[in-house]
């Protein structure tokens, strides 16, 4: 049933060529991107090689289940709609590796295979922004999950090419088999030129910080 989820594909936007956190960016350029939050710490560093692909090394470390991914993934843009003053743009990404258990523990759980499959997208103007995304993780013996995330966003200011960008943002989060399913993070992200930082926290007041940076 989780793997018939995946098909609901979601859809978005971006506009900044360089700096928006997108996986797959212009052909033969590199990108890093960390995520860190309540949930999980994870690293993307992935190459561009035309320009619908991007393949590259993920680690995850997944907090609840003190499970540490290491893995290849591949990121393919599926569709880009390009308008007058905005931008959308439709993602699959697809993962494989090995799970290995973190914990301190005697009884330690041996290593799993694990497969990751998403969809994301976003749609944004100088003004709006929006996006979702769709993330099944299935994790062998230490368990597997469906998430959810979708996020809204408002520029106070329109800052032009090669400025300090800044936008306010929420961001929904729906974990099914979580202790709460449903939870939200209130996150500001700047980004100028190939960098882009995010900071927040969410209801629980868990700390966001993400980072992503091209070259």
């Amino acid at each position: 049933m989780r793997l018939h989820a995946m098909l609901y594909i979601l859809y978005g936007l971006t506009l900044s060529p360089i700096a928006q956190a997108r996986p797959v960016s212009y052909t033969d350029s590199w990108t890093v991107m960390l995520r860190n939050d309540a949930e999980q710490n994870s690293a993307h560093i992935h190459y561009t090689f035309d320009r619908r692909h991007s393949l590259g090394l993920r680690l995850r470390y997944d907090r609840e289940n003190d499970a540490a991914f290491t893995g290849a993934q591949l990121n393919r843009l599926v569709k880009r709609w390009n308008e007058t003053d905005s931008q959308a743009n439709l993602y699959g990404h697809a993962a494989i590796g090995i799970v290995k258990d973190e914990a301190p523990s005697a009884s330690a759980r041996a290593d799993d295979m694990s497969f990751f499959l998403a969809a994301s997208g976003d749609w944004e103007t100088r003004r709006y922004f929006t996006s979702a995304a769709i993330e099944y993780w299935n994790q062998g013996r230490f368990g597997d999950e469906l998430t959810y995330h979708s996020r809204l966003g408002i520029a106070p200011y329109i800052a032009g090419a090669g400025a300090l960008h800044t936008w306010i943002m929420v961001e929904g989060h729906a974990r099914p088999e979580n202790d709460t399913p449903l939870t939200a993070t209130a996150l500001l992200r700047f980004f100028k030129g190939p960098s882009l930082l995010e900071i927040g926290v969410d209801m629980q007041g868990e700390p966001l910080l993400n980072y992503i940076h091209r070259f």
